[in-house]
Parts: structure tokens; C-alpha cells; sequence
């Protein structure tokens, strides 16, 4: 998705949330800010999927347990966080009609 937007012309596979359908400028905004943010959590989570293999094997069952759910409480906060900064940044950037909003310069 960061490096190419879903061509989807009806927008059914992708950000699917109200304020990234507006426009198409909207829709590409929302999928390449989104796909930069869930390459960075697959990545922490290969790296906390990795730890809590290795605990596995070198820990106890007990131990191993709780690095496999606190890994995956992580990976799934760091996925949900990442749509929340999205719809943030499609507000700010984007006015109620998917227009982009002017910058004002200083």
C-alpha cells in the first residue's frame, strides 16, 4: 500500500473508513500513509515474534507465554494506532469534501 495504492475504482479493498473514500486523493493519501506505518509494525513484530520464539526455547512454558501475548498485544496497539494517526492526518491535510487543505505559509 505505501508504494502503490489499491487502483480499486470502487475502493473496496484498502483503508476503508469514510474519510479516506472522499476523493481519490483521499483514498491514495490514506492507503501510502498507512502501508509506511504497518511496514514498521510487520517489522516490530517480526523482531517480537523472533523474541518470543527464542523464549520459547529457552525459557520456561509459563515465561514463553507471557512474551507470545505481550508480543501480540504489542503488534495489534501498534496496528490499531497506525489507523487512528491516519484518520488524524486525513483531517488535517484533507478538508469535509476531500479537497486538500491550503497550507498557509509563514
Amino acid at each position: 500500500m505505501k508504494f502503490h495504492a489499491p487502483k480499486d475504482s470502487e475502493m473496496k479493498m484498502g483503508v476503508l473508513t469514510e474519510s479516506a473514500k472522499k476523493s481519490r486523493d483521499t483514498w491514495e493519501f490514506a492507503n501510502k500513509t498507512c502501508g509506511k506505518y504497518w511496514i514498521r509494525a510487520g517489522i516490530a513484530g517480526i523482531v517480537l515474534t523472533t523474541a518470543a520464539v527464542n523464549t520459547a526455547f529457552l525459557a520456561s512454558e509459563k515465561t514463553a507465554a507471557i512474551v507470545s501475548l505481550a508480543a501480540t498485544v504489542i503488534i495489534v496497539l501498534a496496528m490499531s494506532c497506525s489507523m487512528t494517526t491516519v484518520m488524524m492526518k486525513l483531517r488535517a491535510n484533507f478538508d469535509e469534501n476531500g479537497k486538500p487543505v491550503e497550507k498557509e505559509e509563514q
